[in-house]
């Protein structure tokens, strides 16, 4: 790798800046599928372009304007050893609130967690779905490059936008990422970088 490239392969300039680094959102999609390890996306293929994704994925439709991944991650108060000045991580979680516009069929099977009946008809539950799922995300930027991940989740909460006439009448969805055997006891995997490219070498 050569010295004015990071381990991502951006240009960086003699004060170790690089422009190119600044990730600036345009698009992107998010899917869930039934919990089983055939849906969760293989090493192999997390930075293929394009990215196929298992038959059972359901893809979640367009997103708001504002409504792009919102990444929040909330750490437990720390274990404090007897020594001055020794400590350990408390327990973490991580989580994505998405903010989806459309109403499709997938989205409603993912917040009511059924399907329709012969008739078109649901009956809701007042509680949210208490299934785990996989979950993929994929954020696109305006350098080329994309940050994917493929976990485990469950919802959290479920935010439902007033009707206004005129505007887009959406949802914002929290999802907790879990730590799962699946996934090596991890929440989920990311892979960060230009889709189809060979990896940099460090």
């Amino acid at each position: 790798m050569p010295d004015n490239q990071d381990g991502f392969g951006f240009l960086v300039d003699a004060n170790g800046n690089s422009l190119s680094a600044v990730k600036v959102p345009i698009t992107g999609k998010a899917s869930f599928a039934p919990y089983a390890a055939e849906n969760i996306i293989s090493d192999e293929d997390m930075g293929t372009n394009p990215i196929v994704l298992p038959a059972a994925h359901k893809i979640l439709g367009l997103f708001k304007e504002d409504g792009g991944f919102a990444d929040g991650r909330d750490d437990g108060d720390p274990i404090k050893l007897f020594q001055q000045g020794y400590q350990l991580p408390g327990e973490g979680s991580r989580n994505v609130a998405i903010g989806l516009a459309e109403e499709n069929s997938s989205v409603q099977a993912l917040i009511e967690g059924k399907t329709p009946d012969a008739h078109g008809v649901i009956y809701v539950d007042s509680s949210l779905p208490d299934n785990r799922f996989v979950l993929f995300t994929l954020e696109r930027f305006k350098n080329k490059y994309e940050r994917r991940r493929c976990g485990i989740a469950n919802i959290t909460s479920v935010d439902y936008d007033q009707s206004t006439r005129g505007d887009i009448e959406g949802v914002t969805v929290t999802f907790t990422w879990v730590e799962d055997e699946l996934l090596q006891g991890a929440p989920f995997k990311q892979w960060f970088g230009k889709p189809g490219a060979t990896p940099i070498q460090p």
